[in-house]
């Protein structure tokens, strides 16, 4: 989780760190949970038959297929037709899209049809990928994704992206995904995994306890807290080389790194002058400027997506509640006043929204309006439900939650209240950090 409760301080780390992760129940590793319905259905009708292909190559074909039908339906956006609703006369997709019977697919309440041409030789692959008005036969997204065939699942995903930006006029986030910390009781580490579970890796080696992960804006580099040197100090990872540089080696505390948005400076957490305080740095750790200086403790920073602002933790006024203040350290009020505690702040990178974490006997993820405005819970699990962390689209919030025993990472649509299990994730997963799109 990325705060420190009350005024528990770093031994707060440890103990979370070693603390014994509690068996998983048996389950078929696909959960889903719908918290809300609503009066009829908005979605849009898209039709996704499994894409065609030469001779040969079919399990390929078939494998990138259900891939772009999990993003397109993951959105929220889009209601994918069952093939049990394809027109009966349907036989499968050829390599020529002029060939599909729109009229057909109209009576299947089809409003769109996705047509895809796989072909995949030498190491390569090329999907031509093509969304198709049902109404006028005519095509309304269209070109070749070329790549190597190891990155073919990116391939689909910027397929995906493409499409939902023409349905909505924002892309979708297929081809984003999460750092977090992973690992057992005693020993975690910093790891990586495409936004549906997929591609799992485990980029620190430190033997130690590494935690609360967060991106850079550019996705080039994460920044994170770890005990590798110790005590606890703050590093930056670099993709690129997995070069690991310091931070942040102040005596005390050193945690809660925050990126500002146009990634010159960080905001974080330090308790060198004997009280949790939040300062801000520039990227390479340099000139430290304190930001908050009263009796309570202040953690767990956010930016605002214009960089103006900045929310936190602080329970200067009894108990931990979400502040915020310019970034300068002036102008502070609190936003959240629903009740019980809060922690966890997480700004939408829309600007309107801060998901954060309230503890009213457990811990479960809600949602305010920027201006602390319309507070709303987006869980109910009944289980520990923390560290909130937007979509670039600020769709959908990604999450830790004990709800099924070990932490495991989990999503919730902001609109529908849809929980979703992040599948194929192996390791105990907690302090997820939802990163960038990437190839754009």
């Amino acid at each position: 989780m990325r705060v420190i409760r009350g005024c528990v301080l770093s031994a707060v780390f440890v103990a979370m760190a070693f603390a014994q992760d509690p068996p998983a129940p048996a389950g078929d590793g696909n959960s889903v949970s719908i918290r809300s319905t609503g009066v009829g259905d908005s979605r849009v009708g898209v039709a996704v038959p499994t894409f065609a292909t030469p001779p040969g190559q079919d399990a390929l074909a078939s494998q990138m297929t259900e891939v772009l039908r999990y993003d397109l339906e993951f959105t929220g956006l889009i209601r994918l037709l069952r093939p049990e609703e394809f027109p009966t006369s349907f036989q499968g997709l050829t390599s020529d899209a002029a060939q599909l019977d729109f009229p057909s697919w109209r009576n299947a309440r089809a409003e769109y049809v996705v047509h895809g041409y796989i072909v995949s030789e030498g190491g390569n692959v090329a999907l031509d990928g093509r969304l198709l008005d049902a109404a006028t036969g005519q095509q309304v997204v269209g070109r070749r994704y070329p790549s190597e065939q190891s990155a073919w699942r990116l391939v689909v995903h910027t397929f995906a992206e493409d499409i939902v930006k023409y349905l909505d006029g924002e892309p979708g986030i297929a081809t984003s995904g999460y750092c977090f910390s992973g690992g057992a009781t005693g020993k975690k580490e910093i790891y990586i995994a495409d936004y549906d579970g997929a591609n799992l890796k485990q980029l620190t080696q430190h033997n130690s306890i590494s935690i609360l992960p967060t991106f850079s804006p550019d996705g080039l580099k994460i920044a994170y807290v770890s005990f590798k040197d110790r005590y606890q100090f703050l590093y930056s990872f670099e993709l690129s080389s997995g070069k690991s540089t310091a931070l942040s080696k102040e005596v005390g505390m050193n945690s809660a790194p925050a990126w500002a948005p146009d990634g010159s400076r960080l905001a974080m957490v330090l308790s060198k002058d004997a009280n949790s305080e939040i300062y801000l740095v520039n990227a390479d750790g340099t000139n430290k400027k304190r930001l908050t200086n009263d009796g309570g403790t202040d953690t767990s920073p956010c930016f605002s997506p214009d960089g103006g602002n900045i929310a936190f933790v602080s329970d200067r006024g009894g108990s931990p509640q979400i502040y915020v203040m310019d970034t300068s350290g002036g102008n502070v009020r609190r936003l959240s006043l629903q009740g019980g505690k809060s922690y966890d702040p997480s700004w939408s990178p829309d600007g309107k929204q801060i998901a954060y974490v309230v503890e009213q006997g457990g811990f479960e993820i809600w949602v305010m309006d920027a201006n602390g405005s319309n507070p709303r819970n987006l869980t109910a699990s009944g289980g520990s439900n923390e560290s909130p962390s937007w979509s670039r689209d600020s769709r959908n919030v990604v999450f830790t939650s004990t709800r099924e025993g070990k932490p495991q990472l989990w999503t919730a649509n902001a609109a529908t209240g849809q929980n979703r299990k992040v599948p194929g994730i192996s390791v105990a997963a907690q302090g997820p950090d939802w990163g960038p799109r990437r190839g754009r």
